[in-house]
């Protein structure tokens, strides 16, 4: 146990492995999307992909939990409503629009800002948080990022840094409707949650398809097919069940840092399958992000050294 050793308990060898598989896997599905976006429509290809994961998630979480699957009650649809806007629908659409016309390692190098975003308006709006001085810090260091990206775009606010802006826009989705769902503390189980949020969310992707796409562009040649299977399958279903997995055995901190692993894998996929050049500007915004990511989560990192402190007589914690 951490307070009997008295330092932090380091991440087993498998544990490690998992990370950085959990990185490769969705480092590679930043590919995946620009090779499935040649075949689909954006907001069709994501509704597509979450009419698959909320099968499969609902088939894993009928084998994991004994009993209704139903949501109960008023808080635990409320919760499911807000991740189908905000985590499946809005982050989603909005990554996949702006994909369009951004490449791979960017899209991901931009998304990296989501764990900085999550963390600070974790500490703006639950009560048992706080926004320090490094949370600030942070942040301005991941801002800097996203606006260096989007200033240095060679273009300037042409279809290509529009679409910048409409990822950076996603991670805003994500990251509020990430804290939103948790200031519910729905109590649900994991599985059946996502597959719940997954099935709602599809089925309002499929009504943004028809409403904005007119149904959308599906070409199913096999570039699309295995596009459209290894978001679902392999990104979404059997990532989400390595990160809860993760989540319960490392803890949320070091789990952060996936997010710099998978932008790191997206832009050598990039380069080798795309042929996409890997441009100063997304270097110099990925050492920022995650440098901001560093200070973001240093209060955190800090309290969980703290616990990991001796045990004072009597099992407690010393003062």
């Amino acid at each position: 146990m951490p307070g009997e050793s008295g330092k932090a308990p380091s991440v087993a060898g498998a544990d490690l492995a998992l990370l950085l598989f959990l990185g490769i896997l969705w480092g590679t599905a930043f590919v995946f999307i620009t090779v499935g976006l040649k075949s689909f429509s954006p907001i069709l290809l994501v509704a597509l992909r979450f009419d698959i994961t909320s099968l499969v998630m609902l088939g894993v979480a009928a084998l994991r939990h004994k009993g209704s699957l139903r949501p109960k009650g008023r808080t635990q649809w409320t919760a499911i409503g807000i991740a189908a806007v905000f985590n499946v629908t809005g982050y989603h659409a909005l990554l996949f629009l702006g994909q369009e016309h951004t490449a791979a390692g960017l899209a991901a190098i931009i998304v990296g800002m989501n764990p900085v975003l999550t963390t600070v308006f974790s500490r703006a709006l639950l009560k048992d948080e706080r926004v320090g001085t490094s949370g600030v810090a942070g942040l301005g260091l991941g801002l800097a990022g996203i606006v260096l990206i989007v200033a240095l775009n060679p273009g300037g606010l042409d279809v290509s840094g529009i679409s910048e802006i409409l990822i950076a826009s996603a991670i805003i989705s994500w990251s509020l409707g990430s804290v939103l769902v948790r200031r519910t503390r729905h109590g649900m189980d994991v599985f059946a949650f996502v597959a719940w949020q997954s099935l709602a969310g599809a089925g309002i992707l499929h009504g943004l398809s028809l409403l904005l796409e007119g149904g959308g562009r599906a070409v199913f040649d096999s570039g699309g097919i295995a596009s459209l299977l290894y978001l679902a399958l392999v990104s979404s279903a059997l990532g989400f069940a390595i990160y809860f997995t993760l989540l319960g055995r490392i803890g949320p901190i070091r789990l952060n840092f996936v997010s710099v692993i998978a932008a790191a894998v997206a832009a050598v996929g990039g380069l080798l399958a795309l042929q996409e050049p890997v441009e100063l500007r997304a270097v110099a915004a990925f050492v920022l992000i995650a440098a901001g990511l560093v200070l973001v989560t240093r209060p955190d990192i800090l309290r969980f050294r703290a616990k990991a402190e001796p045990l004072a007589p009597g099992g407690r914690p010393p003062p």
